[in-house]
């Protein structure tokens, strides 16, 4: 009896293993006839998302990234061939899943660290200007906003005057808290405190050509004052009026609202 039991247990194995490797080989069939039984060379796929700044060796270890097969037409040119390339690298960018994995998406460290120097655009400099909420929107401005910027020159006891000096001035950061630069989706900070109390925080860095810069500087020196207001994104800039001298007639011929058509 034991023996016939094992006659069948032996001959159910022998089925299962032709079954295992049928399907195996009618699977392979079927990829094959899918790729038009195109040649398939080895390449190297992302399987989980992949932040940001991972390390390559981090990615290999909680397998991110695998050994694929693709259709050798289908391989990118730069795409790597020893998975410990990207060792002691990070990722350049998020990678997503399904992707091959090619030369430049792990970097060197020191390639993926982006300095505040390199936000700043070709021929411009950065300069700050502190601010309380009144001269500055109410603290409402935030990185990568766009002002205009009047100055109030008090020198004559009597008067004042109040110039717009220049317009469309791009913002670069609020406090430690930068514009997002292409491929970003949120802002830099480099600080840990909320953005909200970044954006208060009355130092906000501009981007603009040297010669502005030294302007600038002197419009917050008294007895000048600098206001900024806030432009909408397309904004044009447009010629303005002669300054607006502040005396006591100042409120004559004004209408009800700065806007003649309303």
């Amino acid at each position: 009896m034991n023996s016939r039991r094992t006659v069948i247990i032996a001959a159910a194995l022998a089925l299962a293993v032709v079954a295992f490797f049928g399907n195996v080989y009618y699977l392979h069939g079927a990829q094959q006839r899918a790729y038009d039984n195109a040649k398939l060379v080895k390449v190297f796929v992302v399987k989980k998302a992949i932040p940001k700044g991972t390390d390559g060796g981090q990615a290999i270890a909680q397998d991110y990234v695998q050994q694929g097969d693709i259709p050798q037409q289908y391989r990118p040119g730069s795409a790597i061939t020893d998975i410990n390339d990207i060792k002691n690298k990070v990722a350049l960018n998020d990678l997503s899943p399904g992707q091959v994995v090619v030369n430049g998406m792990f970097v060197d460290q020191n390639v993926a660290q982006v300095t505040f120097a390199q936000r700043v655009p070709p021929g411009q400099v950065a300069v700050t200007v502190s601010l309380d909420q009144v001269h500055a929107v109410g603290g409402l401005l935030r990185a990568g906003d766009k002002v205009d910027m009047l100055v109030v020159d008090s020198s004559d006891q009597s008067k004042a005057s109040v110039s717009v000096m220049y317009q469309n001035v791009n913002i670069l950061a609020i406090g430690s808290n930068a514009a997002p630069q292409a491929g970003e989706t949120t802002t830099a900070s480099k600080t840990s405190g909320s953005s909200q109390q970044t954006a208060d925080s009355g130092l906000i860095t501009l981007a603009v050509p040297l010669d502005a810069a030294q302007h600038i500087v002197v419009a917050t020196t008294a007895p000048l004052a600098l206001y900024l207001t806030l432009v909408p994104p397309d904004n044009q800039p447009v010629s303005p009026k002669p300054g607006v001298v502040a005396t006591p007639n100042v409120l004559n011929n004004v209408g009800l609202t700065p806007y003649p058509n309303s």
